[in-house]
């Protein structure tokens, strides 16, 4: 600040800020820089996700996320700089990069620590292995933790700042039982129902809040996962607090009211080595959760036992089941599973505080008349039980369900009568039974719905006009299913923020998507989204100038009678612009505002220099679509300028009149000429593909009603099958690709090589553009 006060303020100036945590800094800071038009940079970075978006709302901000690769590439400058304590075979698939996780802060405590290990050694008088260090630090850290390993005190420092940088206790408490849960891939869902059953959250809405601040703070990432080191973080945590005792390793003090099993000796090693489970008083266990061993548990003595998961566990039985029913204090059990257990017993009904009952892939094929006792029963899920066919007409009962979820099964009869009564039901799941053919129209009845999954039901052809009551609905995954189409009252969904029509024939979606102002995400198989979609501001995928262009107000008015759609953003693709109305020229407005998209798909009569120049100067686009509603006159001539970047060209045309000039289109890899009937006169210019020096494949495709046989189609055909042959690329081991295709048939492919000059086989497709990708790769 007294930089700027000092007379700098009118200076054009560069600012790095590290590490923001929270907006009120940032607010607080930028206060504090002056507002000129000097062309200052200011570059920050956070681990915050929240204030990236933020950023980019606010100032259209460039922001650029650090993935693994980045990580990667620090591993392997640190290869180089210290290979003597790392040894051989040091690179993605070592052991110690994987324990790192990619993080370049442990990578160097964990060459901090080697070193220091062979240091001792070496003081010591010892021989020493770079193998033997190695394993000396692995123990070490896998028995107590890096907080209790030299080397590793800057690492344990920032994880340290950043769990206790969270907001309030409730959510450390849920990062802490994130350390017991499995290495792997665990979903949102699954996290956040344990979070419930052992009583750190009260409503699902509140678990997905915490469960995205800790992806947002990058403590955990959206797939569930914990970081190698932050796990070993975490479980010195898990001790100091007494939050929770491990099988693993239990103190001589005595254990808490939670245990996790995560270590049972097998029963011929018993009596050899002490088991870690013999001082334990079961009646004192408030939460169980079990990993291994589940069939020795002596559920008898749980007698105060609130929450039971034995998720990871199949060899379970039917007595099992039963002694679980004399856990009158019982309130969840998550994750039974196993084809031993063949039915639930009646006596399920002595557990009154029942709150959640998951029952996956068993041997059972009824359910309990019963089980509509469950007066307190929210969530029920016996998913992926085959034999399992009807529901008891007794749910109806169940007045306080919140979950459902009968995914897997064979109900040949939902008996939506009943499901539509269960007016406080949130989650209905119904996905994979190819026995639900489709939803009630009564289906609006359930306002209080707000998760809806029947993905996989090919029987299901489309979606009730009424679903666009549901005015709660937040997820909808039709992903597989036999629907064709959307109505148009999907627009309605005003809370909808995640839609799923994936491997669908949904090719086509309605203007009225853009009514789904908090659509996060949307997963379809289709070419391109409506205009109206870019008033989503937080739909994934959608391109920066798209949502500049509706923050233009006067661009909106002028757009009026376009109609226009755009594809999404990707990693390598900047989005994509199609006018589906036809122009005389390319409009004025794409320049500025449009200058940024990576494809355009333009519907035009005449493309003159004034044209060219607009396109020419267009930074960033790889794939260009010219489709004429008139045949030009005289050939299109393409110069040496511009088009530093494109990729693919399109020509749509009924005969292609275009030359290509000395320099044109110098990454030009892929040419693509859609015709139709012409009768017209011959071309007697050269094409001109010598000059795209870049060029790999060449596409003639016409229309299945029109055949290319006319003169003038044959003989432009026949000359840039020469030029081809003729191309300085022919002349490579990779060659040039020639084809002539019809559209929705079977297409010829020429390959001209420096190995072979010609090289014909009829292929099978769709179109002559995937046959030539599927032949390059």
């Amino acid at each position: 600040m007294r930089l700027w006060h000092g007379g700098r303020a009118s200076e054009r100036y560069l600012v790095i800020i590290d590490d923001i945590w929270n907006w009120g800094e940032w607010e607080t800071i930028s206060r504090s820089l002056p507002d000129n038009n000097l062309g200052s940079r200011i570059v920050t970075t956070t681990r915050v996700k929240s204030i990236t978006e933020n950023w980019q709302d606010e100032f259209d901000a460039l922001v650029y996320e650090i993935d693994g690769r980045h990580y990667y590439r620090v591993s392997q400058m640190i290869e180089a700089i210290k290979p003597d304590i790392v040894g051989e075979g040091f690179d993605y698939e070592h052991r110690f990069v994987k324990m790192c996780g990619g993080i370049p802060l442990a990578m160097l405590c964990m060459l901090s620590a080697l070193a220091k290990e062979r240091e001792h050694q070496e003081q010591q008088g010892l021989c020493v292995q770079t193998r033997d260090v190695q394993d000396r630090i692995e123990e070490r850290v896998r028995q107590n933790g890096i907080q209790n390993t030299p080397g590793f005190e800057p690492l344990v420092e920032s994880l340290q700042l950043g769990y206790s940088g969270l907001p309030h206790h409730m959510l450390k408490t849920c990062l802490l039982y994130c350390r017991i849960l499995p290495e792997g891939y665990v979903r949102r869902d699954h996290i956040v129902r344990r979070w419930m059953a052992q009583g750190f959250v009260c409503k699902e809405e509140t678990g997905k809040e915490y469960f995205d601040e800790l992806v947002s703070k990058r403590l955990i990432n959206e797939l569930g996962r914990v970081n190698p080191m932050m796990r070993s973080y975490l479980r010195w945590k898990v001790r100091e607090d007494n939050f929770i005792t491990c099988s693993f390793d239990i103190p001589s003090s005595g254990i808490g009211r939670r245990l996790c099993i995560d270590y049972w000796p097998s029963i011929d090693a018993v009596g050899q080595v002490e088991d870690p489970l013999s001082r334990i008083d079961w009646c004192h266990i408030r939460s169980l959760v079990v990993f291994k061993g589940a069939e020795r548990v002596p559920y008898k003595h749980l007698d105060n036992l609130r929450a039971l998961d034995v998720q990871w566990c199949r060899p379970l039985e039917n007595r099992h089941l039963k002694d679980m029913c004399g856990l009158l204090r019982l309130r969840h059990v998550l994750g039974l599973r196993g084809m031993g257990i063949a039915e639930i017993p009646t006596e399920i009904v002595r557990l009154q505080y029942l709150e959640t009952l998951e029952l996956y892939a068993t041997g059972i094929t009824r359910l309990p008349a019963e089980i509509g006792d469950l007066k307190q029963l929210k969530t029920l899920d016996v998913s992926w039980n085959r034999g399992l066919t009807e529901l008891p007409r007794e749910m109806e009962n169940l007045q306080d369900l919140e979950r459902l979820c009968i995914g897997g099964t064979n109900i040949r009869d939902p008996r939506w009568e009943i499901i539509t009564r269960l007016k406080k039901l949130k989650t209905l799941d119904m996905s994979r039974n190819g026995m639900v053919a489709g939803l009630p129209r009564d289906i609006w009845g359930l306002q209080q719905l707000k998760n809806l999954d029947v993905s996989g039901n090919k029987v299901i052809t489309e979606l009730p006009e009424e679903i666009g009551k549901l005015q709660n609905l937040e997820t909808l995954n039709a992903r597989g299913t036999g629907i064709t189409k959307l109505p148009r009252d999907i627009g309605k969904l005003q809370n909808l923020e995640s839609l799923d029509l994936s491997n669908t024939n949904v090719r086509k979606v309605p203007r009225e998507i853009g009514g789904l102002k908090k659509l996060k995400n949307f997963y379809a198989k289709i070419a391109a989204l409506p205009f109206e979609a870019g008033q989503i501001s937080r739909l994934v995928g959608l391109p920066r100038w798209v949502h500049q262009a509706w923050k233009n107000s006067d661009l909106v008015s002028a757009l009026a009678g376009e109609i226009l759609s755009f594809q999404q953003t990707t990693r390598v693709h900047n989005g994509g612009l199609i006018l589906g109305t036809k122009h005389m020229h390319v409009p004025r407005w794409i320049h500025p505002h449009f200058n940024d998209v990576g494809s355009l798909d333009i519907r035009i009569c005449k493309l003159e220099e004034q044209d060219l120049k607009v396109l020419r100067e267009m930074p960033n686009l790889e794939a260009l679509m010219l489709r004429f509603e008139a045949v030009p006159r005289k050939p299109i001539a393409i110069n040496g300028e511009g088009f530093a970047k494109l990729l693919q060209l399109v020509v749509d045309s009924r005969v292609p009149r275009v030359t290509f000039q000395e320099g044109a289109m110098p990454s030009l890899k892929r040419l693509k000429f859609e015709f139709q009937f012409y009768a017209g006169p011959p071309n007697t210019d050269p094409v001109g593909i010598k000059h795209l020096v870049s060029l790999r494949s060449v596409v003639f495709q016409c229309n299945e009603w029109y055949r290319g046989d006319s003169p003038c189609i044959s003989a432009t055909i026949d000359a840039v099958r020469k030029e081809a042959r003729e191309h300085a690329n022919a002349k490579t081991s990779d060659g040039v690709y020639f084809v002539l295709s019809t559209e929705g048939r079977e297409g010829v492919i020429e390959r001209f090589t420096a190995q072979n000059s010609q090289d014909a086989s009829n292929v099978a497709g769709s179109s002559g553009v995937d046959e030539i990708e599927e032949v390059q790769a």
